[in-house]
């Protein structure tokens, strides 16, 4: 089972604001790829897939923005929601990101 298997997008209702969710994004178009790649390499997308916190509700294969855990707002189409690790160490805890990200903040703005 993947991300996109599970919670309300797979009822076709939005996912909401701050769900932890994957997007993806098309970096090169299949053709536009460098001409000594394999040929089935060539003729696939070069897709980027990036996890953050959904900053408004969207539904799955929707336009997307991401924050990510480096702060970063990224743009792509929704993929995913609660999205596993393809290594598949269970399902990401949330809060336990959160945290993380708070953690970092804390840490960064105190003096050394």
């Amino acid at each position: 089972m993947n991300g996109s298997d599970r919670g309300p997008a797979a009822h076709g209702s939005p996912v909401p604001a701050g769900a932890w969710v994957e997007i993806t994004q098309v970096l090169l178009r299949a053709g536009g790829r460098a001409p000594n790649v394999p040929r089935d390499t060539a003729q696939a997308d070069f897709v980027a897939r990036i996890r953050g916190f959904l900053v408004a509700p969207a539904r799955i294969g929707d336009e997307a923005t991401v924050r990510t855990l480096l702060e970063r707002s990224v743009t792509g189409r929704l993929s995913a929601e609660n999205p596993r690790k393809p290594a598949d160490f269970g399902d990401p805890v949330p809060e336990l990101l959160r945290l993380g990200m708070e953690a970092r903040r804390t840490l960064e703005s105190s003096p050394r």
